[in-house]
């Protein structure tokens, strides 16, 4: 059985890196929907090397790093290319804007930004380098360390739970003021997204109990992720230059608020309705199939 554990996580390891190696041309050519896919591979590549460290060879830092930095890069051009959608809907569905051929150019060149820090990444031959390195250092996993067991896949699930627990609960404390909480919770998306990843990597040698954790962290992650998107969005807002109308601004910045507000209460909601369950209690083998949490939908 452990070998199933040490394959799953070396067939997510090696699919993610096909992935980014496969789309890097397509991002050099500014494909949004490439650096979506490839920033999604990222993140799923950096959660399995974060929660599955001790099944991994030791990857040197300065590949970490490499790492790290495409991830930040590849996350800046589509997050402006979101914030620049989401507004432009906003746009077309109202027409008394008193500037919105001006409102429309910031957009442009918001999505012109994007484009140009996406060609950038793509065409940069260092990060093929950086993906050969990768798949060099993971792959084949190393057969020298002791096979892992499912116990060992849940209790490192186990770990990356409580830091998320650690995280919402720091968050929500009343001792935080606003900025604080927000990065907070920002920290504690990127935290659940490692959680669902994690727990994908190894959910068919787990079997269906992982669904158990991985559904309900795929909300938590969407609800987290509307808060962070409005959170860009004001501040977004507050950068823009004095030629555009501020009735505008601020009508936007009311919308972008009032969605930020519906996103605090979806996620007391959430937290209070649906909590993601710790994976001792859904992936331990005492604990009957019949009994373990439903999936939150």
């Amino acid at each position: 059985m452990g070998s199933e554990i040490r394959d799953a996580v070396a067939s997510y390891v090696g699919f993610q890196l096909s992935e980014l190696e496969a789309g890097m041309s397509l991002i050099a050519a500014a494909d949004q929907e490439a650096v979506h896919s490839a920033r999604l591979a990222l993140r799923r590549l950096r959660s399995v090397m974060s929660c599955y460290q001790p099944l991994l060879p030791d990857v040197p830092r300065g590949l970490r790093d490499g790492i790290r930095s495409l991830a930040r890069a590849l996350g800046e051009a589509r997050d402006a290319y979101v914030l620049a959608q989401r507004f432009t809907l906003w746009l077309d569905a109202y027409a008394d804007w008193l500037s919105g051929a001006a409102l429309h150019q910031a957009l442009a060149e918001l999505v012109a930004s994007s484009n140009t820090m996406a060609a950038t990444v793509g065409r940069d031959a260092r990060n093929d380098d950086l993906l050969a390195a990768a798949r060099a250092a993971l792959l084949p996993l190393p057969s020298t360390k002791p096979q892992p067991g499912p116990e060992d896949a849940t209790r490192l699930l186990q770990q990356q739970w409580r830091k998320v627990q650690e995280r919402l609960g720091a968050a929500m404390s009343t001792k935080v003021n606003t900025e604080e909480h927000h990065e907070l919770l920002h920290a504690a998306r990127k935290d659940v997204k490692g959680l669902r990843y994690a727990a994908e990597a190894v959910a068919e040698a787990l079997g269906p109990r992982a669904a158990a954790i991985v559904q309900p962290a795929m909300a938590l992650q969407r609800i987290l992720g509307e808060h962070h998107d409005s959170v860009a969005g004001l501040a977004w807002l507050a950068g823009l230059t004095p030629t555009i109308n501020p009735a505008d601004i601020e009508q936007l910045r009311a919308m972008e608020s009032r969605r930020l507000g519906e996103a605090q209460a979806g996620l007391h909601r959430l937290l209070r309705d649906a909590p993601i369950p710790a994976p001792v209690d859904v992936l331990s083998p005492h604990v009957p199939l019949a009994d373990a949490p439903a999936p939150a939908v």
